[in-house]
């Protein structure tokens, strides 16, 4: 099998771990190369190029946040290099109707050392809630959320997208700060090593599917199939909790295609297969 990756960022701090992974596209011989394949690499390029987009952003990340200093405050603690310290906190991103943001998180972002009791006059003992608003998908300017709520008020920083699930927001990069973030809620990775096998029963085709899951993280796949190069693909099958799947084929060809569920979604497609059947 053959797997042409794109972005697989890994970064850890004690027990804690963020992991950054996009899908594979998988190429087995025997693949079919169409123009469905083509165009899942051409919109992994631009949805990683494009800029983040409101929607995106909306939910609950897990961020890491490395600072260039050595403290025990704020959550933060001193990692064995010597010259960093690193937190670990939920950021939540909540849209608002007019594609603002409300963001919350409990520990301050720009210091290790500062007790935040003594900044700004105690405002951000119990957390930080700032009003925020997204600029062109690459930059995004935040606010006090009324009075003096927000850790990070009057600042324009960046926030780049890096994978589908995985932001790099810099806070205040002058300072030696990056906070890296993994949404919480995403859908499955896309199966891999689609096959298909074909036997014969009676007058008909019979077709083995067989695939391997792309992470723990599905509960369930839909197979879609279609009858012509360039026609769509319509369900085979929903719902289905298993890695293998058997269908008819009465003559022609049939293209298949495997898809991972769960809540928050669906993933990529699998490789794409093909069999012929003629009496």
């Amino acid at each position: 099998m053959k797997y042409l990756s794109f972005l697989i960022f890994f970064f850890s701090i004690n027990s804690f771990a963020i992991t950054c992974v996009d899908d594979d596209i998988d190429l087995n011989p025997g693949d079919v190369i169409s123009a469905d394949m083509i165009k899942d690499i051409f919109d992994r390029i631009s949805n990683v190029t494009s800029g983040i987009t409101p929607d995106e952003l909306d939910g609950i990340w897990k961020c890491r946040t490395t600072i260039a200093e050595i403290g025990s405050l704020n959550g933060f603690s001193p990692d064995s290099d010597g010259m960093t310290s690193t937190m670990i906190q939920d950021i939540n991103f909540q849209k608002q109707s007019d594609n603002t943001f409300l963001i919350t998180f409990p520990n301050f972002l720009t210091s290790a050392r500062d007790d935040v009791a003594n900044v700004d006059g105690g405002a951000f003992v119990s957390g930080s809630s700032c009003k925020a608003k997204l600029l062109e998908g690459t930059k995004i300017l935040t606010a006090h959320n009324g009075g003096t709520t927000c850790a990070i008020p009057d600042r324009v920083s960046n926030i780049n997208k890096i994978s589908k699930s995985c932001i790099v927001w810099d806070v205040s990069a002058s300072m030696g700060q990056q906070t890296t973030c993994e949404l919480k809620s995403t859908v499955p990775l896309a199966p891999t090593d689609l096959t298909a096998t074909l036997s014969v029963s009676g007058t008909s085709g019979v077709v083995s599917l067989s695939w391997t899951a792309g992470d723990s993280n599905t509960d369930s796949y839909t197979i879609k199939a279609k009858t012509s190069n360039t026609g769509a693909y319509s369900d085979v099958t929903t719902e289905l909790s298993g890695t293998t799947y058997t269908d008819t084929l009465s003559s022609g060809t049939k293209w298949y295609r495997v898809y991972g569920v769960n809540t928050s979604g669906t993933s990529t497609g699998s490789n794409v297969v093909s069999v012929n059947y003629s009496e």
